[in-house]
């Protein structure tokens, strides 16, 4: 019996997310949940589909996006705009004379002081960069194409997480019915025992009294374990789709109904729409444009450039001659081609060599991810076969084993088995029903998460219903 707890605990505590013990299925014979009449029942997609609407890290996704566009709007109009304005407003002392002379002195401090203003405006209009304003919109694009892609990792991983505490729950409801079927039959021998202890039967040994005590008194502990994993799944759900409160239908655990393919073919899908490695690539592309910047550092930019200014001070005499700077009144303009160069030829040089490592690293990066990818959904893939191999085995196990805890039974209470026989026929048919929820749990988790490692559905939306399940 302790090989049967261990066993189901083990099913119940491999399935978790983040801090939260979640568990998975739900078996034809579970018994009533202490659910009022009156509460809707969610199937998996409805939670999925309330999850994906309401998750945070989705709606953060989204404004990464937003932002990502922002910027290659930047990317384009910005160096068009590269235009400083200013205005001054100021008091200074009068001044007369003409162009040729003037009374006042150099600062004439003891004149009439009056109001004064300058009104400026200057920039440029690139009109070629060398690459950089090209660069900078293949980089601003490629940020938009990573936050999108970050958003399909966001939202795989919630229906992940959804189906993962999904099938939690009804996993620890099936083991519930499995232990709860135990443990009745196993007090209802314990009270029998004990009356044909207290009777003085010299057919009962006292250890067959220990021994059935035990053993519920393991069950009935494993069953506590169980409660409080699914009050943690259930938890789980509602926190991420935000249905209160969290109610499954009473259904049997099956498997999925899936579209599962040869490994290979599922590694060339996860190598082809994995949300990962289009990052990574979208990142090479910034990369890419981040070296064309750097390497046009050794050249200059042509700019088209442009300045105007205008300044009145009426307590100063206007000298209106071309040839002669009048501080407090003068207008002038400007348009020519202008090469703005940066000579830091040494920092340019190690900014393009560092540009060039970091192109590298990203490569290795690629290919490390690509490994990791792969190595990610073989083990997925044979978890799967390995489900798949078990379920079939237990399967044929628990119907025989079922046979022989029923016969068990029945012979115990006339008396042609001993204590230890029932204890064995319970602890086999119990182990075989644990593994075959176990297994089943474990294909239907293995099918999600290679959905989620290739990015490619293998089940359609409403199969994640099972067949049978009434509405």
């Amino acid at each position: 019996m302790a090989k049967l707890c261990a066993l189901a605990t083990m099913a119940l505590a491999m399935l978790c997310i983040g801090p939260r013990a979640i568990a998975q299925s739900a078996p034809s014979e579970r018994s009533e949940v202490d659910t009022p009449s009156a509460t809707r029942v969610h199937h998996i997609d409805e939670y999925t589909q309330a999850a994906i609407l309401r998750y945070p890290g989705l709606k953060a996704a989204e404004a990464d996006i937003d932002a990502a566009q922002a910027r290659l709007a930047e990317a384009k109009l910005s160096p068009f705009f590269q235009f400083e304005g200013q205005a001054r407003f100021f008091v200074a002392p009068g001044a007369e004379g003409t162009p040729t002379f003037s009374p006042d002195p150099q600062i004439p401090w003891s004149n009439r002081w009056g109001p004064g203003g300058e009104l400026g405006i200057e920039g440029g209009i690139p009109i070629y960069t060398f690459g950089k304003y090209r660069a900078g919109k293949k980089a601003a694009r490629a940020g938009i194409t990573a936050s999108e892609y970050e958003k399909d990792r966001t939202l795989n991983r919630v229906v992940f997480d959804v189906r993962r505490a999904y099938f939690g729950v009804q996993l620890s409801l099936d083991l519930q019915a499995m232990i709860s079927e135990g443990k009745d039959k196993l007090r209802r021998t314990v009270e029998k025992l004990r009356e044909r202890l207290d009777a003085d039967d010299p057919r009962v040994k006292q250890t067959d009294y220990f021994r059935m005590v035990a053993a519920l008194s393991e069950i009935e502990s494993r069953e506590s374990e169980a409660l409080r994993l699914e009050a943690s799944g259930r938890a789980a759900l509602e926190v991420l789709s935000g249905i209160e409160p969290a109610t499954v239908p009473e259904c049997p655990l099956e498997a999925v109904q899936s579209e599962v393919i040869e490994l290979g073919e599922h590694i060339e899908r996860a190598a082809e729409s994995r949300p990962e490695i289009h990052q990574l690539e979208a990142a090479q592309s910034a990369k890419d444009a981040n070296l064309t910047v750097k390497r046009a550092g050794y050249l200059p930019d042509i700019i088209l450039a442009l300045a105007a200014s205008f300044a009145r001070t009426p307590v100063i005499t206007d000298i209106n001659n071309p040839f002669i700077i009048d501080r407090g009144n003068f207008a002038g303009a400007f348009v020519g081609l202008v090469a703005r160069w940066k000579l830091d030829f040494a920092g340019t040089s190690a900014r393009v060599k560092a540009a060039k490592a970091e192109i590298a690293s990203l490569k290795a990066k690629t290919e490390e991810a690509k490994q990791g990818i792969e190595i990610e959904v073989n083990a997925l893939y044979e978890q799967l076969q390995d489900a798949k191999r078990r379920l079939g085995s237990w399967t044929r196990s628990e119907k025989e084993a079922r046979k022989w805890f029923v016969s068990a039974a029945q012979g115990y209470e006339v008396g042609t088995m001993d204590a230890r026989e029932f204890v064995d026929a319970i602890t086999a048919y119990f182990t075989a029903r644990s593994n075959r929820l176990m297994a089943t749990a474990e294909y239907n988790l293995a099918i999600a998460g290679l959905e989620k490692a290739t990015n490619m559905p293998l089940v359609s939306e409403q199969g994640w219903r099972p067949v049978d399940c009434l509405e």
